[in-house]
């Protein structure tokens, strides 16, 4: 019974990945409806996969236990892609007011300084003390920038830096810059980064960027990247001041 049940997660984990190879060859940025649909529909089933798993785990000879602890982490890999996808569709709605960009990154800032610290990488923040407030969803822009500071983190080693900054740039607009001294990207990996499901991770789910780039696009703001191969890659944000719409 148990290697009957083992049979159909791992099935189930095929068809899974072939669904996910079908999406990451679209060359677009822009996801189908169908996709988030079918993701709020295979949280159910997964999570009552990972329930069977862990009982089966608590039952089986010993012999079985690799195999089941590597069902296990697949089950949490489909899981975090499910999660960043329908995270991707839920940033669409937006509940703007005035934002702080200064103190947001001087939180930033907080909320990352034990990590740094513990991968030995310098996080430092400079912000001009006269930056005009933005019109934005501060919880939206906090994911935003958590995303690219958690990205700038593994990409740096031990030693690296990671400076987050900020200015007025004439006539109407705010300059932010993520910058880390990491690996760095080529052009070709420049030029697919915002695309879904792209990822130079070996585990990441290629998500992140999308979201970033979502975001941004919801306030009206754009962004860029500047990096070369083991330069480092610094991230260009043009935020509108006066845009209340």
């Amino acid at each position: 019974m148990k290697e009957l049940q083992m049979n159909m997660i791992e099935q189930f984990s095929e068809i899974y990945d072939e669904w996910l190879t079908y999406y990451t060859k679209q060359k677009t940025t822009e996801l189908p409806a169908s996709l988030f649909t079918i993701a709020h529909e295979m949280k159910n089933p997964l999570s009552l996969m990972k329930a069977t798993l862990q009982l089966m785990e608590q039952d089986c000879p010993i012999s079985f236990s690799p195999k089941i602890k590597l069902l296990l982490r697949e089950v949490d890999r489909m899981n975090q892609l499910l999660n960043d996808l329908l995270h991707l569709k839920k940033v669409e709605t937006c509940v703007f007011k005035p934002v702080d960009i200064g103190s947001l990154l001087e939180e930033m800032q907080l909320l990352f300084r034990g990590i740094a610290e513990k991968k030995k990488v310098r996080l430092s923040v400079y912000s001009h003390k006269k930056i005009p407030f933005v019109y934005g969803d501060k919880e939206r822009l906090k994911q935003m920038f958590i995303n690219l500071i958690k990205n700038a983190l593994e990409a740096n080693e031990e030693g690296g830096k990671i400076i987050l900054s900020t200015r007025f740039k004439k006539p109407n607009q705010i300059e932010i810059r993520i910058q880390d001294t990491g690996v760095g990207l080529c052009e070709a990996q420049q030029a697919e980064l915002f695309r879904p499901f792209y990822t130079t991770k070996k585990e990441g789910t290629g998500l992140g960027l999308a979201i970033v780039q979502k975001i941004l696009s919801l306030h009206h703001a754009t962004i860029t990247v500047k990096s070369r191969p083991q330069k480092g890659c610094t991230f260009i944000i043009h935020f509108p001041i006066h845009h209340n719409t």
